[in-house]
């Protein structure tokens, strides 16, 4: 006899007690300021924010943990949570551990694909915030995206 896995989802609530949850995310200094945790962090630490279609944060996921100078990972990586929840809008950060948040132009490449693959499933990045030690930089307000 076969063996047919089935893949379940499941949905979990947990009650916080913290100001993150349904906040408005509808400027890159709000996002610097719920996920300015990010600099300490001595990796790069890649971060899916998924948003409701007010823009309000229905949840987020550490989605990979890199060396100390990069990230590597794939755009259904990034994208899985925002398909399961249905979400129709993201924010992607990252850390630079080096401090200085300059987007790379590895950064500017891969934030573009993200883009075209998040509009084939219907989802809208509306941005890339890269977070340094000492500030940001929005790819979208530098008009990078």
């Amino acid at each position: 006899m076969a063996i047919l896995r089935e893949i379940e989802v499941r949905y979990k609530f947990t009650q916080v007690d913290c100001d993150i949850t349904g906040k408005l995310l509808d400027a890159p200094h709000k996002v610097y300021s719920a996920f300015n945790f990010l600099k300490f962090e001595p990796k790069e630490k890649f971060v899916v924010i998924n948003l409701s279609n007010q823009h309000t944060i229905m949840n987020y996921e550490v989605v990979a943990s890199g060396t100390v100078n990069s990230v590597s990972l794939r755009p259904s990586e990034v994208l899985r949570t925002a398909v399961i929840i249905n979400a129709p809008a993201v924010i992607l950060a990252h850390n630079h551990p080096s401090g200085v948040p300059t987007p790379s132009q590895s950064d500017i490449q891969f934030t573009k694909r993200m883009q075209k693959v998040a509009e084939l499933l219907d989802i809208k990045v509306l941005d890339h915030i890269i977070i340094g030690e000492d500030g940001f930089v929005s790819l979208n307000e530098k008009g990078l995206m």
